[in-house]
């Protein structure tokens, strides 16, 4: 894993897989990377908290999911509540919503408008497909736009070019109970390639509270990837994928206290599929357009509601040099989504279908004021049908204070604009047949939650086999939301008082901390790295604040640490070892009881000695027979140990 800033285009990776693993520490900081200025550039010279996962990394970690291979990123918060739930985030404000992160496949927005989070036991990939994971620490919201407030994570896939031949995978263990993976890449003509993949995993359900709904789930996927160089300019991607997903609940998503809820054993049953092309043309060194268009259709069968969402999304960038130091890349994006929820029970939006669509338009350049100075100014300018029209501006400055050491500093404004939750949901939360009667209204007159971030950052390599990447932040949160009663009203259908609860923008917060990466690999056979993250939150209620939101402050750890080693021994054998360690969740919102610190450890030892085969063994938590990471008692499951084994094999 390194730590650099990143682009967000789909480019020919800078190195194969092979050629990751012969890397040095200075050659990794030399990475190309796209996700912060949507520009190429040197990892070690950007000017952003950015940490790169790469194929090699989730292939070492013995990660089955993408959370799973984000856990050793500094500053990211990960953590398991129950079999197929996560709560991942960055940089604070924890919770199995994560509406304040934004999460990109190959560009492709993953979020809900029902709460502007990510549904984590519908997003699987083939591991040994993924290019790398780039994730920005911090503030991108001036090229990638609302919600991308503490973080953004884009994970990028290989070309179809890069996995040509055919590659089987199968996993058999505890908790991971069985993996059967198979993928095929070929050609078409001279300059077009291809590949088709199928997969089906099923893992056992958690340590639960509450047998009588287990947590086991299982996911099939199938897919397809093809990318033609129509010319030394011209290059077309067409992808798409389909899945369904049928994972188990401890507890239901949605509860009201006093209130009926679903009879158990509670399911999910998820299904959708995405259609996605990209055309790039590249005029020059210092000019390239790019046209992405894709669509995503989603179908939730939850106990407590049914969710429709489909999404048609058309982004248009362009990149060129004006003058000789200058690099503008300027662009616009607009989104029509279509989402359809009937509750089930006691949950309700209204109206059920809403028809929302985002407009945005941004620009950048990026000025060279000294070989060795960079500064960088941009905005992006949009409309949206939840909260309206938002400006998110930044500037950042990168100095090359000598061939080995860098440092940055940037300041940022983002925005996370409302959900259909915020807006539109209508539920009792008392007896509705009494008087008065509670009532969850949305507020359509509920506005964006804002941030002002102040981030810096250094980065030194010490010497060819040593490198240092620290980053500091600084966060002023404005208009966070907080549940206030309102003004009561006489229900005009059944002549009953209702007293409404609605979202407001009361609440106000400033969190502060930092991040620290080393790596060291004293030989080409081994290799190590120690990340740290801190992180104080202070959230203040600004008015009666009903579902204690302000206990957000309590849900990340203030203390994470993490320790991974790497070992290549004769006989074509490999060892990894990675270590965590936790500090405790103090709360959580809406309950006061928080999660114990815990440490944990993953061990894989495996053996590469047939061409394009290796047989490994993973053991996962071996320190505890059973943990909870994250959430409230009732609605939790723990984390158990668990061994699988792996045989992949690809020619």
């Amino acid at each position: 894993m390194c730590g650099g800033r990143l682009l967000a285009q789909d480019r020919e990776p800078p190195q194969t897989v092979l050629e990751f693993k012969k890397l040095s520490v200075q050659e990794l900081m030399d990475i190309e990377v796209t996700s912060v200025s949507k520009s190429v550039e040197h990892l070690g010279g950007a000017a952003a908290a950015i940490a790169v996962v790469t194929s090699e990394d989730i292939r070492r970690s013995g990660a089955t999911s993408v959370p799973e291979a984000l856990r050793m990123v500094p500053g990211l918060h990960v953590a398991r509540q129950s079999s197929d739930n996560w709560a991942v985030s960055a940089r604070g404000f924890s919770s199995i919503n994560s509406e304040k992160l934004l999460v990109l496949s190959d560009t492709r927005s993953i979020y809900t408008p029902l709460f502007s989070g990510v549904f984590w036991d519908a997003q699987d990939y083939l591991m040994q497909d993924i290019d790398r994971i780039e994730v920005i620490r911090g503030p991108g919201a001036t090229l990638w736009g609302a919600n991308a407030v503490n973080g953004v994570i884009n994970i990028t896939t290989k070309s179809a070019k890069n996995t040509q031949g055919l590659y089987v995978e199968a996993n058999a263990g505890t908790e991971e109970r069985g993996t059967a993976a198979l993928r095929y890449g070929g050609r078409i003509g001279e300059h077009a390639y291809y590949r088709v993949f199928g997969k089906y995993f099923n893992r056992d359900s958690s340590f639960n509270a509450n047998p009588a709904s287990p947590d086991d789930w299982d996911t099939g996927h199938v897919g397809f990837r093809s990318d033609w160089e129509a010319s030394e300019k011209d290059t077309l991607t067409l992808q798409s994928d389909l899945y369904r997903t049928d994972a188990g609940r401890v507890a239901p998503s949605v509860t009201v206290t006093g209130r009926p809820e679903p009879v158990p054993p509670l399911r999910v049953i998820a299904t959708g599929g995405n259609a996605l092309a990209r055309w790039r043309h590249v005029k020059s060194q210092t000019s390239d357009v790019q046209l992405r268009v894709y669509y995503d259709r989603t179908h939730r069968d939850d106990p407590s509601f049914v969710d429709d969402l489909d999404t048609v999304d058309i982004d248009l960038q362009h990149r060129f040099a004006p003058a000789s130091r200058h690099d503008v890349t300027w662009g616009f994006d607009y989104r029509f989504a279509s989402n359809r929820n009937v509750g089930r029970g006691v949950f309700a939006v209204n109206p059920p279908t809403s028809h929302d669509q985002l407009f945005n338009g941004f620009g950048q350049d990026q000025i060279t004021i000294a070989p060795a100075l960079r500064v960088t100014i941009g905005t992006k300018v949009g409309h949206n049908d939840f909260s309206g029209v938002e400006t998110q501006p930044s500037g950042r400055v990168a100095w090359d204070v000598s061939p080995r050491q860098a440092a940055w500093a940037a300041v940022s404004r983002a925005v996370r604009i409302p959900t259909r939750l915020e807006r539109d949901i209508d539920v009792d939360v008392s007896n509705p047949l009494g008087n008065p009667v509670l009532r969850l209204l949305g507020n359509r007159d509920f506005e964006a939650e804002q941030l002002l971030a102040y981030e810096a950052g250094y980065r030194w390599q010490v010497h060819p086999s040593l490198s240092l990447d620290l980053a500091a932040f600084y966060n002023r949160y404005h208009g966070l939301a907080a549940l206030e009663p309102g003004a009561p009203f006489t229900d005009a259908g059944t002549g009953r008082t209702i007293i409404p609860i609605v979202n407001e923008n009361l609440n106000s917060g400033r969190t502060y901390g930092g991040e620290a990466f080393v790596t060291y690999a004293p030989y080409a056979s081994s290799r190590f790295s120690l990340s740290y993250s801190n992180l104080e939150m202070n959230l203040t209620a600004g008015g009666r604040d009903l579902n204690r939101g302000v206990f957000a402050d309590g849900a990340t750890p203030r203390h994470q640490i993490g320790v991974r080693a790497s070992f290549d021994f004769p006989g074509h054998v490999q060892a990894d070892a990675m270590a965590r360690h936790l500090s405790d969740i103090r709360r959580l919102p809406s309950f006061p009881a928080g999660v114990p610190a815990y440490s944990e450890l993953d061990l894989r030892l495996a053996w590469n000695g047939l061409h394009g085969a290796e047989i490994a063994l993973i053991g996962q938590n071996l320190l505890h027979a059973h943990h909870p990471e994250f959430g409230p008692p009732g609605m939790r499951s723990e984390v158990e140990r668990g061994a699988y084994a792996r045989f992949a094999w690809g020619f």
